[in-house]
């Protein structure tokens, strides 16, 4: 999982772009939600403290949120520190020119009151009924029919409803250049296949110094 920071090409010293990637797949899981918790707050006030002419906008992009900004916390300090920041940006952020952008594939489980302040929502296919009615409730009673899709929505297939689109639509996602190493396995073949070698031992050395190590 990661956060994505966005923001313009004009700000970058390097003149190369303006998305940063911040990979937190090492992060011991206990202590998750208060690093990137901090990480979304130094963002945050560095962002209320530049002058209003010099401030550029920018945009936090934050995958797998549902690990760091859950719904249910149980008491937990580091989550309710997270919780209280990302709660602060999205409501606060929009003046100091902060955008939030949550990604999560349990909806069910990310924070109800940030899920509320997003304007827009771009729904893949969910089959899950609680995730379902989380994106039913945060629609207008108007639109709570489009709900209906989200179970048969093809691989690639969204709905995108909010201020960023006139009306609602079910629009397809064009496949990147650069596809993620994240495609399902095709168990089937795999399983077929009877001449590979055992690497438990070689994961475990990898686990152990948390690099993938390199074939002999």
């Amino acid at each position: 999982m990661a956060i994505a920071l966005i923001c313009g090409r004009d700000n970058q010293q390097d003149k190369k772009g303006g998305v940063k990637i911040i990979d937190f797949s090492e992060v011991p899981s206990d202590i998750l939600p208060l690093v990137v918790g901090r990480v979304a707050s130094l963002i945050f006030s560095i962002q209320q403290w530049t002058e209003k002419s010099d401030r550029h906008p920018v945009a936090l992009l934050c995958d797998e949120a549902h690990l760091y900004i859950p719904q249910n916390v149980n008491g937990s300090g580091a989550y309710d520190s997270s919780q209280r920041y990302f709660e602060r940006i999205a409501k606060e952020g929009r003046k100091y020119g902060v955008g939030l952008v949550v990604i999560s594939q349990r909806p069910s489980e990310v924070n109800k009151t940030i899920l509320s302040q997003c304007n827009n929502f771009i729904a893949l296919r969910l089959s899950n009924a609680d995730d379902q009615n989380v994106i039913k409730r945060l629609l207008p009673d108007n639109l709570g029919g489009f709900t209906e899709l989200l179970p048969v929505l093809d691989t690639g297939e969204a709905l995108v409803v909010g201020d960023a689109s006139l009306l609602p639509s079910r629009i397809r996602i064009a496949e990147p250049n650069n596809k993620p190493n994240s495609g399902t396995i095709d168990f089937w073949d795999e399983w077929k296949v009877c001449n590979k070698d055992n690497a438990v031992s070689r994961a475990v050395r990898s686990w152990r110094m948390q690099s993938l190590l390199e074939r002999n």
